[in-house]
């Protein structure tokens, strides 16, 4: 089985991390493993690198080091029965692009995403596609060093059919995901997972980017854990307007993330400290453009994205200022 893991952030590095020394391990142990990983990067300087110096895990009792096989020609993908999206929503077109001309009919192609802005897209594709949820926690201290800040479940699942081979594919991986200890699961549904953290993070990512805390630090602000109720409230009712089941009340949900990982940095909050930019769209956006299509007011949410937009548009023109 080949497996292809696109992406070299923090979620791309942390799997594959952990599935790598799996495999050594049980290469070592002569287990005869038929598998074959790779982690695919558009940037070949850092293709390069990365195949060079290897990654290191930290997961805060030990270090491991490894030396996956890293490339940046999409050609890899050839053959590849399943890969994994871990890029950024706002490089999902242009990594897509990037291995369309060697995807096949039955390949599956798992999008890692967080937001939805980008499903649309797979169903562009020529080949078997699905969504993967985690609640892995995952750091990139620097290019090639993640940490692991603490262990989730994570949930695969097809969108477009689900064919006896695919169904293969998805349960291979999932075996391999657990082996590597990260906790996997199927799921038949996997755009209710996909929601319910879209749900979590239209409370979290964007406050905590315009307000430059830790997640934990929302709960301690009144006016703060008020905006985050309401716009949370504001996707559920977008949700239901599409139909999408919601079990759990998103509200209560969101502010038990907020606790439980209290310290921890988003994802969001760590683009705007790198002055990279942000998924805002693909969250609190998705919700603005959703509720406009169907008539449903999302005040709260369209100022967060302009107050995101607004520090991310700053420091985006300082950047191309300063190159010219």
């Amino acid at each position: 089985m080949r497996i292809v893991i696109v992406g070299p952030g923090a979620l791309g590095s942390l799997l594959t991390a952990r599935i790598s020394l799996y495999l050594d391990r049980h290469d070592r142990a002569g287990s005869g493993q038929d598998v074959r990983l790779h982690l695919l990067d558009y940037r070949p300087e850092r293709a390069e690198f990365l195949a060079r110096h290897g990654l290191i895990l930290d997961d805060g009792s030990r270090r491991a080091h490894c030396f996956p096989a890293v490339t940046a020609d999409p050609e890899i993908c050839a053959g590849a029965e399943i890969l994994f999206f871990c890029v950024k929503t706002t490089a999902v077109a242009a990594a897509l692009a990037g291995v369309l001309p060697f995807l096949v009919p039955f390949q599956v192609v798992m999008a890692m995403q967080n937001g939805v802005g980008h499903l649309d897209r797979l169903a562009l594709l020529p080949c078997l596609h699905g969504a993967g949820v985690t609640s892995e926690g995952a750091t990139l201290l620097s290019a090639g060093h993640v940490r692991h800040g603490g262990a989730g479940l994570t949930r695969l699942g097809l969108l477009n059919g689900t064919p006896a081979s695919a169904g293969m594919i998805l349960e291979r991986a999932a075996k391999l995901f657990n082996g590597a200890g990260l906790a996997t699961e199927i799921t038949d549904d996997p755009l209710a997972h996909v929601w319910a953290k879209l749900l979590v993070n239209v409370g979290i990512n964007a406050l905590t980017a315009i307000h430059r805390c830790r997640n934990g630090e929302l709960l301690e602000s009144a006016v703060l854990r008020d905006t985050l109720e309401k716009a949370v409230r504001e996707a559920k009712m977008v949700a239901r307007a599409k139909n999408i089941p919601i079990t759990a009340d998103p509200v209560a949900t969101t502010l038990a993330v907020c606790q439980a990982t209290g310290n921890n940095i988003s994802s969001m909050l760590q683009d705007v400290q790198r002055h990279r930019r942000t998924e805002i769209d693909a969250i609190n956006g998705a919700i603005v453009a959703e509720g406009e299509r169907l008539g449903i007011p999302t005040p709260v949410n369209r100022e967060l994205v302009r107050l995101v937009r607004e520090i991310e548009d700053a420091y985006l023109h300082n950047r191309e200022q300063e190159r010219t």
